[in-house]
């Protein structure tokens, strides 16, 4: 792939791209990943799509957010790297902390975007915590573990880190475990540090901003008892607020969907981009 770099919303952020005269398809990936993260998706779409994979601020080779990761500045983020590569109205996706990004920036400018999906997003209801399963007990981030994990993979030999990988990806090939431990040690202490307290993940569901969506949408969400965010009386809701969004629900997925579930994910991302761009 290509890389490069654009200055958007005062940061210089970091891109990758397969290029080519196809549809285009901004892929935006979560927090403590990177936009190498996607190497099955790309291998899949690479043909029949332009993916465009930036790093978000505080991640890859992008500018920190110098403690701004709030969902509107990743939203300015990507709106201003669509208009500096001067894209043509992309489907624009992501997950987890991606997903909120790619919604807040349909949200905003519909006049930018053909359509939007989103891959377990930031989405919970009041009282529920951030994940779900054992991830969410007794920790109202659902952050503790993942911290420490971060912090063994910064700092133990790669066999550990790999060991590490297997464990939480345990039907990953190769190359998903590699990229997701390179991303890793990537991230910036800056956004390291806002785990610590992260006031940006807001969580509940915001119906004034869903009202605003009018693009066509996909939401896809896993389990909550294997760890996954969205919970199924959440996407009811979020589907209530945002007119003809389409749904799917893949039993078995955790919070990573796509490395959980990847064909699941694959045929639903897979259609919803035949409908949107042809």
């Amino acid at each position: 792939m290509q890389d490069g770099y654009v200055h958007s919303n005062g940061l210089k952020l970091h891109y990758y791209r397969t290029g080519g005269d196809l549809p285009q398809v901004v892929l935006n990936h979560g927090a403590l990943d990177d936009g190498l993260c996607w190497p099955r998706v790309v291998e899949a779409l690479r043909t029949d799509y332009d993916l465009i994979l930036p790093d978000a601020r505080g991640h890859g080779l992008s500018d920190t957010g110098a403690g701004e990761y709030s969902s509107a500045a990743r939203a300015g983020d990507l709106i201003g790297l669509i208009e500096a590569l001067d894209l043509k109205r992309p489907v624009i996706g992501g997950h987890s902390l991606g997903a909120d990004s790619a919604l807040y920036a349909a949200a905003l400018r519909p006049d930018l975007i053909s359509g939007f999906f989103m891959e377990d997003p930031l989405i919970t209801l009041p009282g529920e915590p951030l994940f779900g399963g054992p991830a969410g007990q007794g920790n109202q981030f659902g952050l503790k573990q993942l911290r420490n994990a971060l912090k063994l993979i910064k700092t133990a030999p790669k066999f550990l880190s790999l060991h590490l990988g297997r464990r939480l990806i345990p039907s990953g090939p190769p190359e998903v475990i590699e990229s997701w431990l390179e991303s890793k040690r990537r991230v910036s202490e800056d956004f390291i540090h806002t785990l610590e307290d992260p006031a940006w993940l807001a969580g509940d569901v915001d119906q004034d901003l869903f009202g605003r969506v009018t693009l066509p949408g996909l939401l896809i969400y896993g389990d909550r008892e294997k760890g996954a965010i969205v919970s199924e009386a959440a996407a009811d809701r979020i589907a209530a607020h945002i007119g003809g969004l389409r749904v799917v629900h893949l039993a078995g997925a955790t919070h990573d969907i796509r490395r959980t579930q990847f064909e699941g994910y694959l045929e639903a991302v897979g259609e919803f981009l035949q409908e949107v761009l042809g």
